[in-house]
């Protein structure tokens, strides 16, 4: 199976599943997954497709989890 995406996403950019393409989401913020493995859970970008209001997620580093959180704020 080959990559389809062969450039990164931007940061308002998410790929959806059910489309099967970019898109642009509604209400971005950022959001904390819990994760048995990681104490404190894993740091997400949440939103909403466009086209099909299906849930689209995007794993964020820990480091930039302060700065996006400022950017779009908290679920």
């Amino acid at each position: 199976m080959q990559n389809k995406l062969k450039k990164k996403l931007k940061q308002k950019e998410f790929y959806c599943v059910k489309c099967r393409k970019r898109v642009l989401a509604d209400d971005i913020c950022v959001q904390m997954l819990k994760n048995k493995k990681v104490k404190g859970g894993v740091p997400t970008l949440s939103g909403y497709c466009n086209n099909c209001d299906t849930l689209l997620y995007k794993f964020i580093k820990h480091a930039d989890k302060s700065k996006l959180n400022k950017k779009f704020g908290k679920c």
